[in-house]
């Protein structure tokens, strides 16, 4: 891809606070071209997470793009956990009440808009996910090419070295359905899997500094998500108070920007689906980066797949970036 080419995406959301936030991101970036949006469950009911992105497609001026209602409820088992609309409201923006443009339904489903959308450019176009990996899992099955043609897939979800948000060890995107996790991470894409996970997320927050740049209101961005992300905050800042991260932009600044992500080894990883008190988590074989491959034991036949985990991440650029969306100066890759 040359210099100043935008990067083609595609993405898949749950219309949650952090997805309007990193949709906003994603659709008025130049080094970006959305081509496609897909809806999953998630954060909140399908239907409303579809209004809650139309919602911000029409603030940002961007509904040209298609936007297609994807699946509703897992394939399979999924651990017993509560909608999250304490931390992302009944609407999926904390509870503004903001009307829904109205917009006829996409002819085809979210699955086969992600798919169709991937394999009319193959090698071209990279999938970011921001929410429950449902309409990946179903996509990969309806076109088995679908992995070797995508360019590459960043997935917001998963945690290796600490707590979980939605489980004990396990983070919300991946433990509202860990099936369609292990199908999605195990399906042989073109590159591994980059997995943006609570590692990461939850050491590049928004502080106060942040919030009150955000209060000025100074661009259209900032008026859109002053609301919202304040009242994502006073839950959604749980495990990382007073800061409060926002997990679904920092996966699309790993896209757009590539050095806010600062170590991300390829390591193997798999999903509990044992449906005990890991269920949910990410496992992540550690022996294999520091026994210089001499540990072999964690290969497919026990559900591991080769991902990029991402370890390491630069906070002040996170900031930065984040800083630019709310004021007048929007900084280029």
């Amino acid at each position: 891809m040359s210099a100043g080419t935008p990067r083609l995406v595609v993405i898949d959301t749950d219309g949650g606070v952090d997805d309007a936030a990193a949709l906003w991101w994603a659709v008025t970036d130049p080094s970006l071209e959305v081509r496609a949006i897909s809806i999953v469950w998630g954060n909140v009911d399908v239907d409303i997470a579809r209004g809650s992105v139309l919602t911000v497609l029409e603030a940002a001026g961007r509904l040209d793009i298609p936007v297609a209602l994807g699946r509703g409820v897992p394939d399979g088992p999924v651990p017993p956990l509560r909608p999250a609309t304490f931390i992302h409201g009944e609407d999926g923006l904390g509870n503004t009440g903001r009307p829904v443009p109205d917009v006829p339904p996409h002819p085809l489903d979210g699955p086969t808009l992600l798919a169709e959308t991937i394999l009319g450019d193959p090698g071209a176009v990279e999938l970011i996910t921001l929410g429950p990996l449902t309409n990946v899992a179903a996509a990969l099955a309806a076109h088995p090419g679908l992995a070797g043609a995508t360019r590459r897939i960043t997935i917001m979800g998963g945690v290796i070295g600490g707590h979980g948000n939605a489980m004990p060890t396990g983070e919300a995107n991946i433990a509202h359905d860990p099936g369609a996790a292990r199908v999605v991470l195990a399906a042989g894409w073109a590159e591994p899997p980059l997995l943006v996970g609570l590692d990461v997320t939850h050491r590049a927050t928004l502080t106060d500094d942040e919030f009150a740049l955000l209060a000025e209101h100074r661009t259209a961005a900032a008026a859109f998500l002053d609301e919202p992300l304040r009242f994502y905050r006073t839950a959604g800042d749980a495990f990382t108070r007073p800061e409060c991260p926002c997990h679904d932009l920092l996966a699309v600044l790993a896209v757009a920007h590539p050095d806010v992500i600062t170590d991300a080894p390829v390591l193997p990883v798999a999903v509990d689906c044992g449906q005990g008190p890991a269920w949910g988590s990410t496992i992540v074989d550690l022996r294999a980066e520091r026994s210089a491959g001499s540990v072999t034991a964690h290969g497919p036949d026990l559900g591991f797949s080769p991902c990029r985990v991402a370890i390491g991440v630069d906070v002040d650029v996170f900031r930065r970036l984040v800083r630019s969306l709310f004021s007048e100066e929007r900084l280029s890759p």
